[in-house]
């Protein structure tokens, strides 16, 4: 399995987490720093938000933005057509989210 150490007789160990919230992810930090694990050496850890604490230099967290400003606008943005034009159909935005890396991930082997 990519990403993940092991053999037949052992499980693979992780090499990254990645927590569905920033605020999760710090509970994640957390808890590696109590396994005696060193982050990014041992294990990398990614949070999802891109909040405001995960830029400050202690934590300096790598997240994925979730854009919320796009997120936001488009649906106003949508909602005043919709309310304009009743007979107009749904609409579906796909957005990528960017991946903001700062100290908390490794770079991968080359």
């Amino acid at each position: 399995m990519p990403g993940c150490r092991g053999t037949a007789r052992t499980p693979p160990a992780a090499t990254a987490v990645f927590a569905g919230a920033d605020i999760v992810a710090m509970g994640v930090l957390d808890a590696v720093a109590e396994a005696g694990l060193a982050v990014p050496g041992d294990i990398s850890v990614v949070g999802y938000d891109n909040t405001t604490f995960a830029a400050f230099g202690p934590i300096s967290l790598t997240s994925v933005d979730q854009a919320g400003h796009e997120i936001g606008g488009n649906a106003a943005r949508l909602l005043l057509e919709r309310i304009g034009d009743r007979r107009k159909p749904s609409a579906q935005v796909k957005l990528s989210p960017p991946l903001v890396p700062r100290r908390t991930t490794a770079r991968l082997p080359e």
